[in-house]
């Protein structure tokens, strides 16, 4: 850049000023007040050590959304009822209507049936030819099947009203029946779908199946305790468990039990050796891990199994429960394990169980009937039911030492479990044979032990499971109360999530406070971290329940999103109502808050995450950086872009307005839409990450896979599965529609710099500017380059890579680009960078000027 050895004393002495490392982006602060090689903005981008900005990796398409059922779940606009002004919105989806009674007359070749006044229920009409899909009406009383079924997609013939009713006819022949009362839905605008529940309902083109409904509403990481390489994701549908195989691509279904789903108000753990599917308010469920077969001698009572072949088990071998035997099965079905040790060929593999529930048998006391110590390590021998209450890490205590050499009150702890009648434990006795006994389980006091309350989360932590503790089990119906409590956490015994003790092991925070516990994390030094909406506490010293204690750690700051919480080196990191928040252990381990929030310097994104989802977010933490999925609005504070160009008002002030649902929903953020990223490295915020598509949205981060799979992934709410940071090219590979196909979608990198000013306020003249740039060894490189002046403002457009280079910058090539600015006035410049091809690398840009104004009258 030009530059003299002298200068006379008129000479505007030419200045430069720019950045030859850029390490973060900062939209707090002005564009002015920034430091050397901090951004204004960064989107897409990675920043190196070295000072580099990049544009970042591609994503890339692991598994395609899938259909959990035939069809899917599908509710009709009101676009067919016409311009009505109230029901004729084009948008709002119309819900089914309950039928009350349904009959076929022979003689008129008809069936009718009686429904509420869908006005008043469901806000919509139904008239003459209009096609329609009846479900859930059941054969005549005492009978197993109909003349004629007439569920199904039907036109309708005539519609009568009754008043408070309506009758609907529609052709069907047969003879005269009178179909099986249906039980009556609650008339609500929102329903869930019920598996158990026999529906009777009617509706415009619907299909109502539990197995219908897309969505997926928790995932998970898996790693196969049989395999010390594998590594999985788990996707939980409304009617299955997807398991994808990272390293073969593979995916295996893992079964419910029948008539069971899994509702919005989930998540998934891997613990125990077993993988929990958590269900706020329902009992929960669990799998064993293996995707083994088991033949058909090996099932465990209670457990749920999927058959993969049937040899000669296919009627009541198959043992489900006892009121279906004769029934045949078919290679795929699933079935609940009533008896053991069934005689045939067939195979299953494990599916997912319920846990236990209801009434809590307490432990009794176990007859050994033969211990054998041989070098350190005894074998007791005990009856079949004995040793099936046992699990691996239970403490013994003996309450008859008989010829064992044993005290009364001595204790055991369960090494392992070899064989249905055995189980062995470490001793310190001499080599002996033949001796006796009798040992028993903890007994609970007070309010008694309890199963696994129907939480709606857990976590693992020093052994134990540890959840929120809203609701009690009702033992007699087997069912599930709320208590009214939404601040206590209850822990279960050691290695045992069947088991919970309702006195030493549950805590309470705030009590009768404005407070609920939102999520929790295990800290190193048996610390608990119970994060409430509005406070955060510590449980310390788990490992005895009778001496844990808890304390407040702060009530200025809580926790929005329960899978935000993320553990980095000695900082818990969140989101909370001040933005993304840590807090950090110093002194020892004492735990303290920092006072400013991580995301400070990043505010003005922040101030747009839409509110309404923000409990939506999540994160994850990999390669030195802190990954955080919200939902961010197109502008900030939940505001909605007026007809009036640069107005914006509220989202009820818009629907007044007339302003399209579309264009609403597309200014808020419904789900997580882009990924911010903190650099650890740098210490400072890196890119705000997003894919060039509307239907794109992050339901889950995780980390999983070896090896070159190893990564971060994005679980969609179609069940779709992304890796992020994965294609060397700077396109995105996704697919985010079932049954679409894959789309590629161009990187939209960008960078904005700070406004370079030479550190003082006068006017200057902006002559040129100079980049260093090199393109990636895997692709050519172009970006779109501009510049905008401020006092007086302006934009400049100063041509393309290719433009200035004389072409595009070619594959693992480097160079200085130099361009000319025009002598445009201001006070300062800021360059903006948008990438066009390619994944260039961006190392340095400076920019050089001189004062244009030494007058001491007014500037003009």
């Amino acid at each position: 850049m030009q530059d003299y050895r002298s200068y006379a004393p008129l000479d505007d002495r030419i200045l430069n000023d720019g950045d030859v490392a850029f390490v973060g982006f900062n939209n707090r602060l002005r564009p002015d007040q920034l430091q050397s090689g901090m951004l204004v903005d960064s989107q897409n981008i990675r920043l190196d050590r070295n000072g580099e900005a990049q544009v970042r990796k591609g994503i890339e398409v692991i598994e395609a959304p899938f259909a959990v059922g035939g069809d899917v779940l599908r509710l009709p606009t009101t676009a067919q009822l016409g311009s009505d002004p109230v029901i004729g919105d084009g948008v709002t989806a119309l819900l089914p209507t309950t039928i009350e009674s349904a009959s076929l007359v022979g003689s008129a070749n008809q069936v009718s049936i009686v429904i509420n006044d869908p006005a008043v229920e469901a806000g919509h009409t139904f008239v003459a030819d209009d096609v329609v899909t009846v479900e859930g009406i059941g054969p005549p009383t005492g009978s197993s099947s109909f003349t004629v079924n007439p569920n199904g997609l039907r036109t309708l013939v005539s519609v009568t009203d009754n008043g408070a009713t309506r009758t609907l006819k529609y052709a069907l022949s047969g003879n005269n029946e009178t179909y099986t009362a249906p039980i009556v839905l609650p008339q609500a605008l929102e329903f869930t779908l019920n598996a158990n529940t026999e529906q009777a309902v009617i509706g415009f083109k619907m299909v109502l199946d539990a197995g219908s409904v897309t969505e997926v509403y928790a995932s998970s990481e898996f790693s196969d305790p049989n395999e010390n390489a594998s590594q999985y994701i788990l996707i939980a549908s409304n009617l299955k468990v997807v398991a994808k195989n990272l390293a073969t691509n593979a995916t295996v279904d893992i079964a419910y039990p029948t008539g069971e789903t899994v509702p919005p108000a989930a998540s998934m753990l891997q613990a125990f050796n077993k993988v929990f599917i958590f269900r706020k308010g329902q009992v929960a469920m669990e799998w064993d891990g293996s995707f083994s077969s088991i033949t058909s001698g090996s099932f465990e009572v209670g457990k749920t199994y999927t058959i993969t072949s049937l040899g000669n088990n296919n009627q009541a071998n198959w043992n489900t429960v006892a009121d279906t035997s004769g029934v045949t099965y078919a290679v795929g079905s699933t079935f609940t394990a009533d008896t053991v040790g069934v005689s045939g060929t067939g195979t299953a593999t494990s599916a997912f169980s319920k846990v236990a529930s209801g009434t809590y048998t307490q432990p009794v006391p176990l007859s050994l009937t033969d211990i054998d110590y041989a070098s350190g390590i005894a074998t007791a021998t005990a009856s079949t039911a004995a040793v099936a209450t046992l699990i691996v890490g239970d403490t013994l205590t003996f309450t008859d030492a008989g010829s064992s050499t044993y005290s009364v009150g001595n204790t055991i702890t369960v090494k392992s479990i070899p064989s249905t009648t055995t189980f062995t434990f470490s001793s310190d006795k001499a080599d002996a044979t033949n001796k006796d006994g009798t040992v028993q389980k903890r007994v609970s006091v007070g309010l008694g032990f309890s199963h696994m309350p129907a939480p709606e989360f857990a976590v693992y932590h020093q052994r134990r499971l540890v959840m929120p503790f809203q609701f009690s089990v009702n033992a007699s119906t087997n069912s599930y109360t709320s208590r009214g409590i939404l601040d206590e956490v209850i822990a279960s015994d050691i290695l045992d999530s069947d088991t919970y003790d309702q006195i030493y092991a549950q805590y309470r925070f705030n009590a009768g406070e404005a407070d609920f516990t939102v999520g929790m994390h295990s800290f190193s030094e048996d610390n608990l971290m119970v994060f409430n909406r509005n406070s955060i506490h510590l449980i310390s010293n788990t490992t005895s329940l009778q001496a844990a204690s808890t304390k407040l750690l702060t009530d200025e700051v809580g926790c929005m999103a329960r899978q935000t919480i993320t553990q980095v080196g000695n900082q818990v990191i969140f989101l909370s109502d001040n933005g993304v928040y840590s807090t950090q252990f110093f002194d020892e381990y004492n735990l303290r808050g920092t006072e400013t929030p991580l995301s400070e310097p990043i505010n003005e994104t922040i101030n747009r995450i839409n509110k309404d989802q923000s409990t939506r977010a999540v994160s994850v933490y990999f390669d030195n950086r802190y990954f955080i999925a919200v939902p961010i609005n197109k502008f900030r504070d939940n505001r909605v872009e007026n007809p009036v160009p640069g107005e914006f008002i509220t989202k009820s002030s818009a629907l007044l307005a007339g302003i399209p649902r579309k264009n609403i929903e597309d200014s808020l953020a419904l789900r997580n839409n882009v990924i911010l990223i903190y650099n650890f490295l740098n210490k400072q915020w890196e890119s705000i990450d997003s894919v060039n598509s509307t239907e794109w949205d992050i339901e889950n981060l995780i980390v999983s896979g070896e090896g070159s799979k190893r990564g971060v992934y994005a679980i969609n709410q179609l069940g779709g599965i992304h890796k992020l940071d994965s294609r060397l090219q700077g396109v995105d590979l996704i697919n985010v529609s079932i049954g679409g196909s894959n789309e590629t979608k161009d990187v939209k990198g960008s960078i904005t710099t700070r406004q370079y000013t030479f550190g003082d306020m006068t006017r200057k003249n902006w002559k040129e500017f100079q980049m260093h740039v090199e393109s990636s060894a895997d692709n050519t490189s172009n970006f779109d380059l501009s510049a905008e002046t401020e006092n007086p403002d302006a934009s400049i457009t100063l041509g393309t890579l290719s433009s200035l280079n004389g072409g595009d910058l070619l594959k693992a090539e480097d160079v200085s680009i130099r361009g000319r600015i025009g002598n445009r006035r201001g006070h300062g410049i800021q360059f903006t960078v948008n990438n066009t091809q390619g994944r260039p690398r961006i190392r340095s840009l400076q920019t050089q000027g001189a004062t244009s104004f030494r007058s001491t009258q007014k500037a003009i």
